[in-house]
């Protein structure tokens, strides 16, 4: 799944999807194991769709902490200080 789909869902939806993807996986390395996998990166997709979903789950977390003020506020990314900087700068030539 696309990162922006799973940012659509609800914690418990994430949750739910997350025991799902587990499962999934479980299942694919014993078919693998048994040699009645035919898609092997199926198990990578799986792997790779529940680091997505807790990557997500734990910038939730942090967020909440954040605004809790329990947590410093996260960091800007490149672009975002990027932005922050030309803006600075244009409000420098107008004023």
């Amino acid at each position: 799944m696309k990162p922006a789909e799973l940012r659509a869902l609800t914690d418990d939806q994430l949750r739910q999807k997350l025991d799902e993807l587990r499962n999934q996986v479980r299942d694919l390395r014993f078919a693998a194991a048994l040699g009645q996998l035919k898609d092997t990166a199926a198990i990578r997709k799986a792997r790779k769709d529940i680091a997505r979903i807790l990557t997500i789950l734990s910038e939730r977390e942090r967020a909440r902490l954040a605004e809790q003020g329990l947590l410093p506020p996260p960091k800007l990314t490149r672009r975002e200080r990027r932005k922050r900087r030309e803006q600075l700068a244009q409000q420098q030539r107008k004023g």
